[in-house]
């Protein structure tokens, strides 16, 4: 009887032990490929760099801004007319 609860024990040590070492290698190979299709990320995300892991692009901050700035940074790059942008913050004092 002693023979066949030690060989319980032994194979719930092997088991044991193969379960933890597949989890320590799945958990490696799942974080080697972050972007494995730079295409579809760029369709996914068009103001994300894929080269730089997914740091925002200058197009980004674009995004941001109100329709008017917009709108005079197109006028301006165009060369239609010269286009007053509007400025966001408080003026310094003694100018």
């Amino acid at each position: 009887m002693t023979t066949r609860i030690s060989h319980v024990g032994t194979t719930f040590k092997t088991i044991a032990l193969a379960l933890a070492l597949s989890a320590v290698t799945a958990t490696a190979a799942s974080a080697q490929a972050a972007i494995s299709e730079p295409a579809a990320y760029q369709a996914l995300y068009p103001y994300r760099d894929v080269l730089n892991n997914g740091a925002p692009t200058p197009a980004a901050k674009l995004v941001l801004e109100p329709p008017a700035v917009l709108q005079a940074l197109q006028a301006q790059e165009s060369g239609i007319g010269v286009v007053h942008v509007p400025r966001h913050g408080a003026r310094r004092a003694g100018r």
